[in-house]
């Protein structure tokens, strides 16, 4: 018999009940071999706390129990599993179903109603005295800020922090908190400030070197910087605890006042519909394409272009800027899918272009199989690693195995779309019937429809827009994009999409 030992302590349950893993590997080991286990296999986390299931060693016993290779799992108690009691449900509804048996040192579990309500009782305690613990944490980090302590990590920047010297100003980063308050109250914007931050090189809190204009405006919001750090702002009862002030109440002050204008002016604006917002790829640059509001000889236009400011995004898109007139754009599409529903005939044949073949599908899941069965591989063999002794459970260590673990859920994700995917190339006759009923039903009051009903069947047939060229010479009629090529690919699945949609 195969048995896994599983063994979890917290910093502070370690000091109070004088737990640790060697105590509990040992205990758990010699009870496993008390059962008849032949082979035993040793899982752990230490410092990690039992509210969370992401923890390497749960992760690494879980692998194990999916792959069949465990019979038995021994632990001192249920709370080693989780402090949860939500959590212990599925944990050990998932250790059923796979057929492994549960054994606690400190707890008689019996597989009845009467165990089962004893064990969901005892989890319900634990998680009632996890809840206790975290109320006093709060009420501490409260009592310590209403003292002018800092109860949390600080970091922001312009500042150092150090439980032991507390928030100290950092010349170097205070002096850009002062640069970036004088040219906003100087009437220069976020947009430019963070643009010329990121061209003169200047490292970010993270060290990095792209300033977002984002950045810059939580900079001049933030009333840290006149002295007030403000700590659970979101709450009913914010606490404001005193730090070093970088600029004064004035300037800061004054920046607000900018910042309040700057919000009503663009509230004035209004807000500009795109009917094919992000359905725009750019095949030049490609990066997708938004859209813009400007001005063109004088006059209003809203386009879509793939040009991206340099204060948000680090890949600009096509350079000169390439603007598409949204008003022939949408036209064009929006005539396509009509011709579409006008004809349900030519849009079968479209959809059918559209399906992807059995080999194509084929060929794919079992390529991301592979990809699939390879991850596995990598947590199984490191997990052994960890478990013999040979590597240690360190920082290094715990975020490979969350990466293994990330890696293998997007797989598995992936292969469920590719096999409903795989599904639309068996598409049915009456699947046809139906597209070509729904079409007829649509088409008769698609000229009475609101934007977002418009908007909403756009992206029910068309799965993405591609754009390449630029506009040659003035055009003057509505749908005319001289030397621009669109190119429209519909959604294979559209028998399924327009399903969905909620036309009257």
């Amino acid at each position: 018999m195969r048995a896994a030992v599983y063994a979890r302590v917290s910093t502070e349950e370690q000091a109070q009940h004088g737990y640790s893993l060697a105590e509990q590997k040992d205990s758990c080991t010699r009870r496993a071999k008390e059962l008849g286990a032949t082979e035993i296999l040793e899982f752990a986390d230490e410092g990690i706390s039992g509210a969370t299931l992401d923890r390497p060693g749960l992760e690494g016993l879980r692998s194990a129990i999916k792959e069949g290779i465990i019979d038995l799992i021994v632990l001192r108690d249920p709370d080693r599993l989780s402090r949860k009691l939500a959590h212990q449900l599925i944990l050990t509804e998932e250790f059923e179903k796979a057929g492994v048996r549960l054994e606690f040192l400190d707890f008689t579990w019996q597989d009845s109603p009467e165990g089962k309500l004893f064990y969901n009782l005892k989890g319900a305690v634990a998680e009632y005295e996890r809840e206790k613990i975290k109320e006093r944490m709060i009420r501490g980090k409260n009592q310590k800020a209403r003292q002018g302590g800092i109860p949390m990590n600080f970091s922001l920047y312009g500042y150092d922090y150090s439980p032991e010297k507390g928030v100290q100003i950092n010349a170097q980063e205070a002096e850009i908190v002062k640069q970036i308050f004088h040219k906003f109250v100087s009437y220069t914007s976020p947009h430019a400030i963070a643009i010329e931050l990121t061209q003169s090189g200047v490292p970010t809190k993270r060290n990095t070197n792209f300033w977002h204009r984002q950045v810059v405006r939580q900079i001049l919001m933030n009333p840290a910087y006149k002295g007030e750090w403000v700590y659970q702002k979101n709450s009913d009862s914010p606490i404001i605890i005193p730090v070093p002030a970088i600029v004064s109440k004035e300037v800061w002050e004054t920046a607000q006042q900018i910042l309040a204008e700057s919000r009503r002016l663009w509230a004035k604006r209004g807000k500009q519909q795109y009917l094919l917002s992000g359905l725009i790829t750019c095949t030049d640059c490609g990066t997708p394409m938004g859209g813009h509001y400007g001005t063109h000889w004088g006059n209003r236009v809203r386009n879509y272009t793939c040009r991206k400011s340099e204060s948000t995004n680090r890949i600009p898109g096509c350079s000169p800027a390439k603007l598409i007139n949204a008003d022939s754009l949408e036209l064009i599409v929006w005539n396509e899918v009509k011709n579409l529903l006008n004809d349900p005939d030519k849009l079968v044949s479209a959809v059918k272009r559209n399906l992807p073949t059995d080999e194509d599908s084929k060929k794919e899941i079992d390529n991301l199989k592979r990809q699939l069965s390879d991850t596995e591989k990598g947590m199984t063999q490191l997990i052994d690693l960890i478990a013999s002794g040979i590597v240690e459970l360190d920082s290094k260590i715990k975020q490979k195995l969350t990466q293994l673990k990330q890696r293998r859920e997007l797989l598995e994700r992936r292969i469920k779309e590719a096999n409903k995917e795989s599904g639309l190339a068996l598409f049915s006759r009456q699947d046809m019937k139906n597209l070509k009923r729904l079409a007829s039903e649509i088409i008769k009051n698609i000229d009475d429809l609101e934007f977002e009903e418009k908007q909403q069947l756009v992206r029910s047939m068309v799965s993405q827009v591609y754009i390449s060229g630029r506009i040659q010479g003035t055009y003057h009629l509505p749908d005319d994009l001289p030397g621009v090529d669109v190119k429209i690919m519909l959604r294979a699945e559209m028998v399924y999409s327009l399903k969905n949609l909620a036309i009257s």
